[in-house]
């Protein structure tokens, strides 16, 4: 059997890059040699992910369904440093949304590329699954920068954007769970649920944290992104920490 292949047929495979190549190229303010910078925490999930996938040992049909949730994530949340210009000095409520959208935008992306936007009952669910993960981090981000609004430090505020993080995994959890059980009104003892719920939201929140970390520590060592992170969430006292106070004048003689 002969199969003539044309360079074009994989096009559509490119789809999720092609947007992130774009985020960089056509953005004006993103033509900076430090926005490249945004490949090293990609590269750093991606490399966690690889091996994570071998730990497991996934079959092939589930290995390319979650890479079409991760690397739509991971890229995603790129993006989102990106845009961190464009999305800041805003709403918190208009900048949720905006982030929101634009995950939403890379996820279709994603399914493009690894061809998830058949309707069947696999590719509605690893969409779900994205959107199970995309919900809660972006709500942990907005909770974290209200809580921090006053008072930032790097440490204090890691560890709250943990919190936020997995406590706004295990209430959607809760949500899902809750609708679930009463459509296909499965009798669970209400025990069982919370359990499961508890389980389901540390393991999504601890692997939410781990693939963001790479990134918050790029946007609080590079001043190119830290500029656009304190804008998207508000911290007006970054001026604290980033900028040294300066020397008072001495007195005249």
């Amino acid at each position: 059997m002969v199969y003539e292949w044309k360079w074009y047929y994989s096009v559509p495979s490119l789809a999720l890059w092609a947007v992130l190549v774009l985020a960089i190229v056509l953005v004006k303010a993103n033509r900076n040699r430090h926005a490249l910078l945004i490949f090293v925490p990609l590269l750093i999930t991606s490399l966690l992910w690889s091996i994570f996938k071998k730990a497991m040992s996934f079959p092939s049909a589930q290995a390319e369904m979650f890479n079409m949730i991760f690397y739509s994530l991971t890229v995603g949340i790129a993006i989102l440093w990106l845009f961190g210009h464009w999305l800041g000095n805003r709403n918190r409520f208009v900048t949720f949304l905006l982030a929101l959208a634009i995950m939403v935008v890379v996820g279709l992306a994603g399914a493009i590329s690894y061809g998830r936007l058949e309707f069947s009952q696999q590719s509605v669910g690893a969409l779900f699954l994205l959107a199970i993960l995309v919900f809660p981090m972006l709500l942990g981000f907005v909770l974290t920068g209200w809580w921090c609004r006053k008072s930032y430090r790097r440490v204090s505020f890691m560890l709250w954007l943990a919190v936020w993080t997995v406590t706004a995994n295990l209430v959607s959890m809760l949500v899902v769970s809750s609708i679930v059980f009463s459509v296909q009104r499965v009798s669970v003892p209400i025990s069982t649920v919370l359990f499961l719920v508890l389980v389901q939201g540390l393991i999504l929140g601890a692997f939410l944290y781990v693939v963001v970390l790479p990134y918050m520590i790029l946007a609080l060592r590079s001043s190119f992104f830290r500029e656009r992170f304190f804008a998207c969430l508000h911290l007006k006292s970054m001026s604290v920490e980033t900028k040294a106070e300066p020397n008072p004048p001495l007195p005249e003689v």
